[in-house]
């Protein structure tokens, strides 16, 4: 009888250390993992392709505002604010530098 309870009592602990290291490593992830998003998303900021992109894109803006009428400056002017908000200012080239402050400056 008492080789039985150290049996189970020894399948409970195994159990028990099983879950505990489980439980372990998915706090160990759930402190890490954003960590590693913020590492990663900073990396990628940094990256030539992000950059080369972001200026190609804020370039075809500045060609479609240019080629719009009025009418359609007024509609394409916020949204072309907030996508040049959300690249440092500091990494454009000063055609699109003078551009942005055109239009903060509401020229």
């Amino acid at each position: 009888m008492k080789e039985f309870f150290g049996t189970i009592g020894m399948i409970v602990f195994a159990a028990l250390i099983i879950f505990g290291i489980s439980y372990g490593g998915y706090q160990m992830y759930a402190f890490f993992a954003p960590r590693y998003r913020a590492v990663d998303n900073q990396v990628f900021k940094q990256s030539e392709q992000y950059n080369d992109g972001m200026v190609r894109d804020l370039e075809n803006l500045q060609m479609e505002y240019v080629k719009a009428n009025d009418e359609q400056k007024g509609a394409m002017k916020a949204i072309i604010l907030h996508r040049f908000s959300v690249y440092p200012e500091e990494k454009l080239p000063a055609n699109l530098r003078n551009f942005y402050d055109q239009l903060r400056n509401g020229q």
